[in-house]
């Protein structure tokens, strides 16, 4: 995932860089997270279908080599947008099939009674990297350009599969009968509407997503450029504070979130997360705006790994992969139709006044759930093997 991040933050600074507008910042983003989205309508079944680990020991080798087509399509000269949007819509077609697969991965390592704390550390090692990885592709990008950024990228997958190959061969539970992907996606589907509380994760995971997850994946390399007017490094630094804000949140998480209902934790996120955006949009001085990113990365962590472990806790096994793939298509959908209106809108008015719309909606939205008791349904007991309670 620190490798991801070295990607992460070369994409839209070549973006921004060739064509010096917002927008096509937003577009990266889209031409990602869709193909991502809709790949998850075949991601979610196949990952009830065979072990997971081989699906990831495949996509991971593949992204691998879109990682590195980055590396010479900055290395041999070009300087056309469309190429590197064309990269991303093959990386996000590869990871539609690794996303559902990652996730469910975690109920095969681990036994159900330390399901939720196993969804904790995995989010706080994905928010580890999240500070990490963004420091470190800030220096390389500084020092080395955007090609060294992509290829660090490329190296970091093979870390991942050689851990895979260790692993015994986990089936995750009985593969379910051989339908075809689109009834057993039409069956997951019916399952998450016959559940209020997956039909309300799903909602908050949307307006997480275009109210937040596009902060860092869209805006904060323009108000680097244009509102703070620093360096790579300090841009760098800038989309550290995220996963910064996450790492100092996580031990309380660990520790003491279980003895809070769950529905507290998601409402105190969306709160917490509005007010890092606003704080962030309120000035020009760098290091409150890093303090003001810092408290939307603690929101993040707050709210998304709750949704995930309410989420896993409440599912039916033979299920599991298909509402995490729609889970996933959730967000991965959400987030690139955020980030094109939302970049667009920044062209036009500037990205202060946009990621402050994003804040008020997170505020809003976190009093909405608490007041109208929508986000009750959360705190269901876990049901163990029987599945998710309506």
């Amino acid at each position: 995932n620190s490798g991801t991040w070295l990607q992460g933050i070369a994409t839209p600074y070549v973006l921004f860089t060739i064509t010096g507008e917002a927008r096509w910042v937003g577009f990266g983003t889209f031409a990602m997270m869709v193909p991502m989205a809709i790949m998850g309508i075949p991601g979610g079944p196949l990952a009830d279908r065979i072990p997971r680990q081989r699906i990831l020991a495949i996509t991971q080798t593949l992204m691998a080599g879109t990682a590195m087509a980055m590396a010479l399509l900055w290395w041999n000269g070009v300087r056309t947008p469309w190429a590197y949007l064309g990269v991303s819509v093959v990386h996000g077609i590869i990871n539609g099939f690794n996303m559902p697969a990652w996730q469910a991965f975690v109920s095969d390592l681990v036994p159900r009674s330390e399901l939720m704390n196993a969804i904790t550390l995995n989010s706080a090692q994905f928010n580890a990297a999240r500070a990490i990885g963004p420091a470190i592709g800030g220096i390389v990008l500084a020092n080395a350009g955007p090609g060294w950024s992509f290829a660090g990228n490329a190296i970091s997958y093979f870390v991942v599969v050689g851990v895979l190959l260790t692993l015994p061969a986990l089936m995750p539970g009985d593969p379910p009968e051989r339908d075809s992907f689109l009834n057993q996606f039409r069956d997951g589907m019916r399952y998450a509407r016959d559940h209020v509380s997956i039909r309300t994760i799903y909602l908050s995971a949307a307006i997480l997503a275009v109210c937040g997850g596009t902060l860092v994946s869209s805006h904060l390399v323009v108000f680097a450029e244009r509102v703070f007017e620093v360096d790579e490094d300090d841009f760098g630094l800038l989309v550290s504070a995220f996963g910064i804000g996450s790492i100092i949140v996580t031990p309380w998480i660990a520790a003491r979130g279980p003895l809070h209902k769950r529905s507290t934790l998601i409402v105190s996120g969306f709160l917490l997360y509005g007010v890092g955006e606003l704080l962030l949009t309120s000035t020009t001085i760098y290091l409150v705006g890093f303090i003001g990113v810092m408290l939307a990365g603690a929101a993040h962590i707050t709210s998304a790994t709750t949704n995930n472990s309410t989420l896993q806790l409440l599912v039916d096994e033979e299920m599991r992969g298909r509402v995490m793939g729609m889970y996933l298509m959730v967000l991965t959908m959400s987030m690139p139709l955020g980030a094109t209106v939302e970049t667009i809108l920044a062209d036009q008015f500037g990205v202060r006044p946009v990621v402050t719309v994003m804040g008020a909606v997170m505020l809003g939205f976190g009093a909405w759930l608490k007041l109208s008791g929508a986000i009750e349904s959360a705190d269901a007991d876990a049901p163990g093997p029987g599945g998710a309670r309506p």
